[in-house]
């Protein structure tokens, strides 16, 4: 296994955890984020699935992101690459020289 070299970490991404905040008129629940880091990492395209609701077929756009170990980053945490939000669906930590995060990209979520 080849270890991670800085130069194979060529983007910045944003990391941000999911919190609950208390809404300031009705002080009901409201799922929100909070930015955790900026750190380098690659990016890949793993694939866009086509997910039929309806009449209409909806593609989802999976991304690959490699970056140095992290624990704490677990599923539904965001993911902001290139003005563009995923959410994280499989942190995988198999090699101990990096975290693998396997993210989908969410229309309700892009900041574009």
């Amino acid at each position: 296994m080849k270890s991670l070299r800085a130069g194979q970490l060529r983007f910045r991404i944003r990391l941000l955890r999911p919190i609950t905040i208390r809404d300031d008129k009705t002080g009901a629940p409201v799922k929100s984020f909070e930015f955790v880091a900026e750190v380098w990492a690659d990016a890949e395209p793993i694939s866009n699935r086509k997910i039929r609701t309806g009449e209409q077929g909806q593609v989802v756009e999976t991304m690959l992101f490699t970056l140095r170990p992290r624990e704490e980053v677990t599923v539904d945490w965001q993911v902001i690459f290139q003005q563009r939000s995923f959410t994280v669906r499989a942190p995988d930590r198999s090699q101990p020289d990096r975290l693998l995060i396997t993210a989908e990209a969410d229309i309700r979520h892009d900041r574009v």
